[in-house]
């Protein structure tokens, strides 16, 4: 009885798959990225801006085996570093990123960064159609706070080899590393947005005159307008009449706490109270500036002119300060 050579048949066999990890099918994979837009954009909110895009992978001809897919991002058109990506509104750069997750842990990056990898994802083919698909989310963040930007859209485009790419390829056993892989390959295109925008913010301080008795000399006080807003923007900030029965913003006046006597007070823009501080009405000006993307602060200047003693009290009046932009 003669024997057949299994244990070789074996051998050669384990021999050939274990030296054939990729098999080349006439599979043909490509990837369809959406744009990823941040919307609106404060730089002097103290926010973080969040939002996320997809990237679907189809495949067609696959056959049995599983397909690699790595999707490459590159920096963009708006610079050559992957932390931070920019974006471009002429020469103002705007800081963002791209991650793999939606808590911003890890950069999604490409071949061509030795630091920030593609994502690899694994193509299975859908019933016996012989093609597939998978899909990635892009999740994008801007950092707060960069009070240097201009309002304007910015924008990055990615496009071509290791900007925008997708390799990949069938294997039997183990995935191939995405390090390794540069062809077959395709490309894809896609844009990250964001409209920065005008914004402002203000506070203040109270303004107090302290305590006075006969008011037969001038009484001066100051307080101050904490102002932010977009660099180089454009304000302007009134200050209102105030809540005393009968005033102006020509006339400001102070009521008693609990009755109705009045003292008459004046605010300013300057520290030698010649320019009255109103709305732009009985004439008087509201003040101008301009934005330098941080904290400015502005003092008002408050005066109290002889006149006649009313009954003794706490006197106050509320001005309301509104910034336009």
């Amino acid at each position: 009885m003669k024997r057949a050579p299994w244990p070789v048949l074996v051998v050669l066999l384990v021999a050939w798959l274990a030296c054939t990890p990729r098999i080349a099918l006439a599979q043909t994979c490509n990837a369809i990225a959406s744009s990823l837009n941040f919307g609106q954009v404060s730089p002097i909110a103290g926010t973080t801006a969040s939002t996320s895009s997809t990237i679907t992978i189809n495949c067609t001809g696959m056959g049995v085996l599983p397909v690699r897919a790595c999707v490459n991002i590159g920096t963009g058109s708006g610079g050559s570093s992957y932390l931070p990506r920019v974006a471009l509104n002429g020469t103002s750069q705007l800081q963002y990123n791209l991650y793999t997750t939606s808590g911003g842990s890890t950069v999604w990056g490409s071949r061509g960064s030795t630091t920030y990898a593609p994502i690899a994802v694994d193509v299975v083919q859908n019933g016996l159609t012989g093609a597939g698909s998978a899909t990635l989310t892009v999740y994008g963040r801007v950092p707060a706070s960069q009070t240097s930007l201009v309002a304007g859209t910015y924008t990055s485009t990615f496009a071509g080899a290791l900007q925008a790419e997708l390799d990949y390829a069938a294997y039997l056993l183990v995935a191939p590393a995405c390090a390794s892989l540069t062809s077959p390959s395709s490309t894809f295109s896609f844009a990250v947005s964001a409209s920065v925008i005008n914004d402002c913010t203000i506070s203040s301080t109270n303004i107090n005159f302290g305590t006075a008795g006969v008011l037969n000399s001038t009484l001066t006080a100051t307080g101050t307008l904490s102002v932010a807003c977009t660099n180089n923007d454009a304000y302007s900030i009134a200050l209102s009449a105030g809540a005393g029965s009968g005033a102006t913003v020509a006339d400001r006046v102070m009521t008693r706490s609990g009755g109705s006597d009045k003292i008459h007070y004046q605010l300013y823009q300057n520290a030698s109270h010649s320019l009255p501080w109103g709305d732009g009405t009985n004439g008087t000006t509201a003040l101008t500036g301009t934005g330098t993307g941080s904290s400015q602060s502005v003092t008002v200047y408050a005066r109290v002119l002889p006149q006649t003693t009313p009954q003794a009290g706490t006197y106050i009046d509320t001005v309301i300060a509104t910034i336009t932009y």
